[in-house]
């Protein structure tokens, strides 16, 4: 049994009254003093049984009735009603999702979203299903949904145990892939009738409430993919730090070829200001790897609130341009985001070979044009080099060449001792220039005895023939296979028009094996245009006719510098970014080396030094000194060592949008559809409270109780008047008159 006004039950207390009116005995009003009585001395009265209750009927009635009073006004009704009607509604799903990205590290964020994040938990329903997910760039699982389902009572103790030691990332928000992913964990959520209930019953309801400091550089562009539900809220727990203002230093780029080229070392960074700033000057200084500055002076910049500068920063005198070093921003008051290590890795150079006939006229061979094509990579300087068929392949340098490029002119020899270098993992270019004249029969002779030899030094065939094709009318590419890298740059439809691209001649090669080698384009008279075929760890490519002037159009055209530049990518693959972010995936090439740390995303920013001694695998330690723990203490004088003589060095920076930490504005979200329940726990509670007690009303005017109380109290007052009536009339009849 429940009360709806219990403060009413207080009154109750007035029984008492009853209770002393019968213990205390009134003195006669009418003294008669006797004269034999005036001499002797007063005593004080003694405690005799004349103070117990003789009247018990009367007490039992009167009590009665001032409890029945004060249980009428209390208003009760039986709470059994109330739990059955609670539990005909099913609790709610709860996903609660914490911002745990790197803007988090601002003082105060972090705690304030933790209390609010218990604070909503513990305001829950014993009936509903809790889970507790990390929103970086991803959802990571504190207290599954899965979890939750299992055991709706005991979700809440858990969520709440899974909040104690969390701590927030190096990683980038993504608010709105966190809410999709969210959506999508909510939409396998079983329904009432898939429990065994009846037809006609609701499912059970969700919410969802991310606890986010819901700064701009978080995205929502990913909540325009979907259509969101209005029955599932979004409740904002908006935490906000200590102090607003944040100023912020990025580096523009450091894999910009022409950066890379530039002797001084000098950067390009821009220094952010946020809205609410109260400083506006600034400092900025290099530091080597183990965070001492190496210069004396730092550089003084001026961004006023809500604005950026950018900023040239020029290496410190004696100071390897290409050596590591950070870049730190002195006068800001939140330090998470004032660093910014630098890195620009070290040039390797590599030689690309052309094999072509020095005899030829330069505009009609292919080392004239082959030679102008910029191969060259960030940290890879390719030279070209021109060797006649004649010439050894042998050179100062040990390491075979990165690419070769061999015209109709390969010889036998020429290609026997290329077969070694291709196995190991060489890709050449072999382009069929030469036209077979019928008329020369010799001639025809010998090129094809030549071609045949090298095929079948290669691949140990002699059952392909290569012949002149028609060459009356000029041919033009079809079938062109966009899906292989050499032609996927023009995959999109305004790149992949190849009908100005025309041939004057090619060569026609028979006896194929459509197994062995794949065709990648061929001319409008199905004759295969470029082909390919693997050869050990490397790749045999050949083109059916030239691309100089006499040949065809394609070295004059716009096509020509992206399909060998897409040639020489296929057997060296472009270098891995200089600037890798937190969160970025470790990289397959670190891999490859020997990467032994478990962890395949880099989660903290720092300069990371890669040793590798000879038949060890590589080990990667950091140098930064905000960097975690590692397995082995850090040695500033070895590593530094290491690294100027043959360790390489990687650096890890802060993602850009973390950066941005102005506060986005909650009616974003209404853009997308998401509907926002911006009511505090405290209101929430409130009308949760207002609810339960309209219902309780409900039941109690249904159940009427008070009114059969009232009834108690009548009846009650009706039997004491009686029995008043009746003892008053009884000592009546016993009192003698006078």
């Amino acid at each position: 049994m429940s009360f709806l006004t219990p403060l009413y039950l207080l009154a109750g207390l007035a029984v008492l009254a009853p209770i002393l009116a019968h213990l205390i005995r009134s003195r006669p009003r009418d003294v008669i003093d006797f004269s034999s009585v005036l001499f002797l001395d007063p005593s004080a009265p003694r405690l005799t049984n004349s103070s117990r209750i003789e009247q018990w009927m009367l007490l039992l009635l009167r009590s009665l009735i001032l409890l029945a009073l004060a249980f009428a006004f209390a208003r009760p009704y039986l709470k059994t009603f109330v739990q059955q009607t609670a539990a005909a509604e099913p609790g709610k799903v709860r996903l609660l999702l914490i911002d745990a990205s790197a803007s988090m590290k601002r003082p105060g964020v972090w705690e304030e979203a933790i209390e609010k994040a218990k604070d909503y938990l513990s305001k829950s329903a014993p009936a509903d299903s809790l889970a507790v997910y990390l929103l970086t760039d991803r959802l990571e699982p504190v207290v599954s949904l899965d979890q939750a389902r299992q055991g709706p009572a005991q979700s809440q103790a858990l969520a709440l145990q899974g909040l104690d030691g969390l701590s927030p990332t190096w990683f980038a928000s993504d608010i709105g892939k966190g809410l999709v992913q969210a959506l999508e964990l909510l939409s396998e959520e079983p329904h009432e009738n898939d429990q065994g209930q009846g037809q006609g019953q609701s499912v059970r309801s969700a919410q969802i409430a991310l606890a986010s400091d819901f700064q701009q550089g978080s995205s929502l562009e990913t909540l325009g993919s979907i259509q969101w539900p209005s029955d599932i809220p979004l409740i904002p727990l908006v935490c906000r730090p200590n102090l607003a203002s944040n100023a912020s230093v990025t580096l523009l780029s450091n894999i910009d070829p022409k950066e890379q080229e530039s002797s001084d070392g000098s950067v390009r960074v821009a220094v952010r200001n946020s809205i609410h700033a109260s400083t506006e000057r600034f400092r900025l200084h290099w530091l080597d790897p183990t965070g001492r500055p190496l210069e004396p002076n730092a550089t003084e910049v001026y961004v006023p609130a809500g604005q950026q500068q950018i900023v040239s920063m020029a290496c410190p005198e004696q100071v390897d341009p290409r050596a590591p070093r950070i870049l730190e921003l002195q006068g800001d008051e939140q330090a998470f985001d004032n660093r910014q290590y630098y890195y620009r890795g070290r040039k390797v150079s590599a030689k690309a070979i052309c094999i072509d006939s020095r005899q030829r006229d330069p505009k009609e061979s292919l080392w004239y044009f082959a030679l102008r094509v910029p191969v060259s990579q960030p940290g890879l300087v390719v030279q070209w080099e021109h060797k006649d068929p004649s010439d050894s392949l042998e050179s100062d340098s040990q390491a075979p060449p990165r690419w070769v490029v061999a015209s109709s002119d390969l010889s036998p020899t020429c290609a026997q001792r290329l077969k070694p270098w291709i196995e190991q993992g060489l890709h050449v270019l072999w382009v069929l220039d030469r036209p077979w004249q019928a008329e020369d029969a010799r001639a025809t002779d010998l090129n094809d005895a030549n071609a045949v030899s090298v095929l079948k030094n290669w691949f140990d065939e002699d059952s392909i023939g290569i012949s002149e094709a028609d060459s009356s009318r000029y041919h033009l590419l079809q079938d062109i296979d966009m899906t292989h890298p050499v032609f996927s740059a023009f995959a999109d439809p305004k790149y992949n028009n190849f009908s100005k691209v025309r041939f004057w001649h090619h060569r026609r090669m028979e006896g194929i094996d459509s197994e062995s080698w794949r065709v990648l384009a061929k001319f409008d008279d199905g004759q295969a245009a470029m082909l390919q075929r693997p050869l050990g760890k490397g790749m045999v490519t050949v083109l059916t006719s030239g691309w100089q002037p006499i040949e065809s159009q394609l070295a004059l055209s716009s096509k020509f510098v992206p399909i060998l530049t897409s040639l020489f990518e296929l057997g060296n693959p472009p270098p891995d970014q200089a600037d890798y972010r937190c969160g970025d995936a470790v990289p397959a090439s670190l891999i490859e080396q020997g990467w032994r740390s478990n962890v395949r995303r880099f989660d903290t920013p720092g300069i990371f030094t890669l040793n590798a001694p000879s038949g060890e695998s590589v080990a990667i330690e950091s140098l930064s000194v905000e960097s975690r723990p590692t397995d082995k203490p850090l040695d500033v004088a070895s590593d530094r060592a290491s690294l100027a003589s043959q360790g390489e060095s990687i650096a890890v920076n802060l993602p850009r949008s973390e950066c941005i930490t102005d506060p986005i504005d909650l009616e974003e979200f209404s853009r997308f559809g998401v509907p926002i329940d911006s009511r505090n726990i405290t209101q929430v509670d409130r009308e949760r409270t207002f609810r339960a007690n309209q219902l309780a009303e409900q039941l109690e005017a249904n159940q009427r109780g008070w009114w059969w109380l009232l009834l108690f109290v009548l009846l009650f007052a009706g039997l004491e008047s009686v029995v008043t009536a009746l003892r008053s009339r009884g000592r009546a009849m016993l009192t003698p008159s006078p």
